[in-house]
């Protein structure tokens, strides 16, 4: 098997963007760009009503992250049908202290860096919400 094949075996099943929907992109873009380039995310695309980062790993994209202009004013409701909430994976515990640090200027902290023992030992997250509610999670955890 050669390398190509391997790394797509290895990403298969893995998730290779998202899209999110956001009511003001002035103030979900500076939000996103702190964050995903804080994660290694690059900014690909930038027009009016589509943003678009991606993470690249040995010259291969390995998921993608899109804001695009709601067509709605409704707001988020992570209870109602549709996405809870976007994890995204941490290098260490430090990591997630510095994700956390950053996005204390940023946005809305919901839940301090700590362990969550009921999610698996040595699970360590940072929660917070966007400028619209959507709850993102940066977590290191080994399982």
């Amino acid at each position: 098997m050669n390398d190509r094949m391997t790394t797509a075996a290895r990403l298969r099943g893995s998730v290779n963007h998202i899209d999110l929907t956001v009511r003001d992109m002035a103030a979900s873009v500076p939000f996103y760009e702190a964050l995903l380039s804080f994660l290694g995310y690059v900014r690909v695309k930038q027009e009016a009503a589509l943003h678009v980062w991606e993470l690249v790993r040995d010259g291969q994209i390995v998921a993608g992250v899109a804001l695009r202009a709601a067509r709605s004013p409704r707001e988020h409701d992570r209870y109602a049908a549709g996405l809870h909430h976007l994890a995204f994976h941490a290098a260490d515990r430090d990591d997630v202290d510095r994700a956390h640090a950053l996005m204390k200027e940023q946005g809305t902290i919901l839940d301090p860096p700590a362990d969550y023992p009921q999610y698996g030992a040595g699970y360590y997250a940072v929660f917070v919400a966007d400028p619209d509610g959507l709850k993102l999670e940066v977590v290191h955890y080994i399982g």
